[in-house]
């Protein structure tokens, strides 16, 4: 996938629904070329930082199964979250409600079994979304 969406947020669900690689439009034209000739020829690319996200040891396959519990969406909001963004900022950022943003906020309490702020940031951090 060749997109303009942020590699951090969008790669692994990218991944899980079956693409083969992910690669920033930003990327320089020798790294669209690899890309593009790993992926033709069967494999994978993928750039270092998401290759370390990929290879989730044992320990972490529990917290993994939680991440796929995730929507694109929720992803987005729990990563400007991890950034210290109020509610405000990220209804702003991503062009939606400040409630709606309370509402995603909720969800991610509840799908990763936390019940405030600070859990909430220390498992996206285990999660490696951070």
């Amino acid at each position: 996938m060749f997109s303009h969406h942020p590699e951090s947020i969008y790669a692994m669900s990218t991944l899980k629904a079956g693409a083969s690689g992910y690669i920033h439009k930003t990327a320089s034209v020798d790294t669209i070329k690899e890309a593009v000739y790993r992926v033709f020829n069967g494999g994978t690319y993928l750039s270092e930082d998401l290759n370390k996200h990929v290879l989730f040891d044992d320990s972490r396959r529990a917290t993994s199964r939680m991440f796929k519990r995730l929507s694109t969406r929720e992803v987005e909001v729990l990563k400007l979250l991890s950034t210290g963004k109020k509610n405000k900022e990220i209804a702003e950022e991503l062009g939606i409600n400040e409630k709606t943003v309370s509402t995603y906020k909720a969800r991610l309490y509840r799908k990763l079994n936390v019940t405030n702020l600070v859990d909430l940031i220390h498992q996206a951090k285990q999660m490696e979304l951070t």
